[in-house]
Formats: C-alpha cells, sequence, structure tokens
C-alpha cells in the first residue's frame, strides 16, 4: 500500500517560516468562514490557509495542471506539500473543484493513497469528484470501500459499468445482470467493458478475454477488470498511477520492486518501502532489477561487517547501481544517517558526503579535510546557505545557484505575484524556474532561487540546488 508522501515541512533552519508577503490579504477571520480543505494543516506545512486566496481560478488550475517538478525531488515534495496543504479555494472554485483538481494531480504522479485521502476529506456530492475517488480506490485496491458507497446510492455515478462492477463486488447477481443488459442495449459500455463485465458475470466466458488487447487509453476499472477475470496487466508500460497495484502481495516480487522503484524517483513512495523489498529475499536472477538488488543487499552486509575497505567498495557500487535508475536520493535518504560514524576510504568518504548533502542532515555534511576539493568546498558552503567559490568549478549552474543567493531579484513576473499575494501560484513558478536550470536556464533559476528564499522557503532551496548540483554533470 502507498503510503501518502511524507510532508514536506516547510521549516527553513535560517528563516522561521513562509513569508507571506506584506499586502492586503484575506484575513484570517474571514478566510476561516470559507472552507478550507486539505490533509496537512499550517502548523505542519508553515503555509497560510490564504495560500491560494488571491488566485484567479483559471490560472491557478493551469499552474497546478503544468507542474512537472519530478527531476528535483525537494521540488516535487514541495509540490506534493501544496496540493495537500489545507486551504481556501480561490474565488470562482468550490471546495470540491478546487480539491479535485489538486488530487488529480496527485494521481498523476502516483501519489494515490494520499489523493484518495484528499479526495474522502468531502462528501461526495457530485459525479465528478466521485467519479475520481472511484478510480483512486480501485488504483489503491479499495474498491469494495468505494462499491459499498455506490451500491447504497447509485445515483453517485451514471457510469453504467461501475454500477455493474461494484453490483457484482457486492453480490448482488440481479441487479447486476439487470444492469448489464439494459447498458448493454443500450449501448453504453465500450467494447472492452462489455466483454471484461460479461466474463465477470459468466465465468464460461472468461477465457474468451485472454486474448482481448487492452484500449490505448485503459481506466482504472478496466485494469481491475482485467485483473478480475483471471487477466492482470503489467504496470510497466502504463501511467505510473497503475504502479501502486504492484505493491500488493499479488504481484510477483519482481514487479514490486520496480512498480516501487518507479513511485520512489516521484517522490511518491518512501525510500524505507523500497529497501524493505530490496531485502525481502535473495535474488535468483542477474541483471536489471536484480543488480540493484544484490548491491543493496551487499551494503547491508557490509554495514555488518564494518570493515572500511569492503564497506566502501560496497557503497560505491551501489550507488553505481542505483545512479542509472535516478535512485541516488533514496540511497541517500536510507543509509546517509547510518554511514556518518563509519571509517571509509577516500573514495568511500567522498560517497558519504555526496549522500550526506542530499539526505536531511545536509548541513552536517563533511569532507576529510585531506580529501577536500574545489568542488567539495562549494557544496558545503551551499549547504550552509552561503555558496562560494563557484568560478573555480567550470560550472555555469554553480555560478548561477551562487549568484542566486547573492544580488539575484525574481524577475517582474515572480515580483508581480508576491506583491498581489498569490503565494502558492508564486512557489510553483519560482519552482519550475528552479528546476529549468537543469536544463540551461540559469537566468530563471537565479529568478527562482531569489523569489523562494523572499518567500522564507531557505531549507527547500538549499536542498533543491544540492540535488541538482549531483544531478547535473560537472563540466
Amino acid at each position: 500500500m502507498v503510503a501518502p508522501p511524507e510532508p514536506e515541512v516547510v521549516e527553513s533552519p535560517v528563516a522561521g517560516g513562509v513569508v507571506t508577503p506584506d499586502v492586503s490579504v484575506t484575513a484570517i477571520e474571514e478566510a476561516s468562514q470559507q472552507l478550507s480543505v486539505g490533509l496537512l494543516p499550517s502548523s505542519v506545512t508553515g503555509l497560510p490557509e490564504t495560500l491560494w486566496s488571491e488566485s484567479g481560478a483559471d490560472s491557478l488550475l493551469a499552474a497546478i495542471k503544468r507542474a512537472d517538478l519530478r527531476e528535483v525531488l525537494a521540488l516535487q515534495k514541495l509540490f506534493y506539500t501544496l496540493m495537500l496543504a489545507e486551504a481556501v479555494p480561490p474565488d470562482g472554485l468550490d471546495a470540491e473543484d478546487f480539491l479535485t483538481a489538486r488530487a488529480g494531480q496527485l494521481r498523476h504522479f502516483g501519489a494515490i493513497e494520499a489523493a484518495e485521502a484528499l479526495v474522502a476529506r468531502l462528501p461526495l456530492a457530485s459525479p465528478e469528484h466521485f467519479a475520481l475517488w472511484f478510480d483512486l480506490t480501485l488504483l489503491a485496491g479499495l474498491e469494495d470501500k468505494a462499491c459499498v458507497t455506490l451500491n447504497a446510492q447509485r445515483g453517485l455515478s451514471s457510469d453504467y459499468a461501475a454500477q455493474i462492477f461494484c453490483a457484482l463486488r457486492g453480490q448482488d447477481w440481479d441487479s447486476a445482470a439487470l444492469l448489464f443488459d439494459s447498458a448493454d442495449a443500450l449501448g453504453l459500455l465500450s467494447t472492452t467493458e462489455r466483454e471484461l463485465l460479461l466474463a465477470f458475470l459468466d465465468p464460461d466466458y472468461a477465457e474468451t478475454t485472454q486474448n482481448l488487447a487492452p484500449p490505448r487509453d485503459i481506466s482504472a476499472l478496466e485494469f481491475r477488470l482485467y485483473e478480475a477475470v483471471g487477466n492482470p496487466l503489467p504496470t510497466a508500460n502504463l501511467p505510473i498511477a497503475y504502479s501502486v497495484a504492484d505493491l500488493r502481495d499479488l504481484a510477483g516480487w519482481k514487479a514490486q520492486i520496480e512498480a516501487a522503484e518507479r513511485l520512489v524517483r516521484n517522490g511518491a513512495l518512501s525510500a524505507n518501502t523500497l529497501l524493505g523489498l530490496y531485502t525481502e529475499r535473495k535474488p535468483a536472477a542477474s541483471g536489471g532489477v536484480w543488480e540493484r538488488v544484490r548491491a543493496v543487499q551487499n551494503l547491508e552486509a557490509a554495514l555488518e561487517a564494518r570493515a572500511p575497505e569492503a564497506l566502501s567498495q560496497a557503497l560505491i557500487q551501489a550507488q553505481r547501481e542505483v545512479a542509472e535508475y535516478g535512485l541516488t536520493p533514496a540511497l541517500a535518504e536510507i543509509y546517509a544517517p547510518e554511514l556518518a560514524e563509519f571509517e571509509l576510504t577516500q573514495r568511500g568518504d567522498e560517497l558519504r558526503f555526496m549522500l550526506t548533502l542530499m539526505s536531511d542532515g545536509y548541513e552536517r555534511a563533511r569532507v576529510e579535510p585531506a580529501h577536500v576539493t574545489a568542488h567539495s568546498r562549494f557544496m558545503q558552503s551551499l549547504a550552509a546557505g552561503a555558496p562560494e567559490g563557484a568560478s573555480a568549478l567550470n560550472s555555469p549552474l554553480a555560478v548561477a545557484i551562487e549568484d542566486g543567493f547573492g544580488a539575484a531579484r525574481p524577475d517582474e513576473a515572480l515580483t508581480t505575484m508576491m506583491a498581489e499575494g498569490r503565494l502558492g501560484e508564486a512557489i510553483l513558478l519560482a519552482s519550475a524556474q528552479m528546476a529549468s536550470g537543469l536544463n540551461g536556464n540559469t537566468t530563471a533559476l537565479k529568478s527562482g532561487i531569489a523569489a523562494m528564499r523572499q518567500m522564507g522557503l531557505e531549507d527547500i532551496v538549499r536542498r533543491a540546488c544540492l540535488q541538482m548540483m549531483y544531478l547535473k554533470p560537472r563540466d
């Protein structure tokens, strides 16, 4: 089961929290009379409930739908926090529409359990709201929960396929057959839905679905129906939201690991869940995912043995294997705290320094004095929030980061958003500008850094910049 993403608490070691621009905004007393919805209160996120209240509905929905920060995990986790934060909707959007839009984006990135919990915060008052919740429960393996609700109140959905499926789950065969005959006569079922539901109704018909090709744009219900008739579909080539299904014991070990890796890369699953899968049993094959499993298991064994040379070699090998699959941040999350007290070789020490910089304890990252380089000095100064020495690295990215922490200022678009109190929108835009630095847009990167720091997101900025420095190959 996918746990909701761990809240990325907006808490800076320098600034005390998010700084709301000093402008005229909706008073807290007035806002409290509106419906504020979300999973994470301001006391956890540091974000005000008026986060979105000054934004226009259309521009905000477009900004949320546009956001894709997966290349920089610190920024992606901030995005999850924004989506889950308790907040008053902007003018032009009611609480249900606003919550549905946020949950839809969480679904897009594979954060299914968090999205389902968010949607369930409000009564299922509209077909659109129920349809999203129904999809999320199907993806999370909670279809019985949704079907109990739908069977008790069929008017929540006009989708005959959903009504038939839930009647079958509730063992109401007569109602299911009647609904199927009615929908079939009226042509209300897709070809795939018709074939799969018929197989669900009549086990003797199930064999005919074994060669039924899935539709190009498969729905969560069709995905579950394939499974229900004994023809489960692989999720590797499906959108990441479907990977959650492979975390269950019904899937094989390899499928579970590969699904967890996809979700961890998106920040939608805890790295410790992946570690549990990596170490569940001994791999019986080689190549691909099994090399990552073997490398992590060897690292676990080396930690027990505590021999500097063997541990360093195991660490180097594990990093090499997971880096090829974009899982270095996960390795840092799991092992950086544990590695702090071990004696390592020079290469092992350098790698520990890098992993520590990519972990929660980035400010404590140190490299042995004999191993200090221009790069390590810059990275340590960046971790402290005062980057210097970028000119010695031959890295435009490092220079832009140093400028962003220095004299750079937010661009006009960000300045306007911040002045108008459109805090949430400003955070989304600044995050996107920062992420664009990986593609060489150093001007936007500097603007994003400056704006994020002005808004009190110092900790996020440092984490993101440290990650970007390791994601971007050194020149």
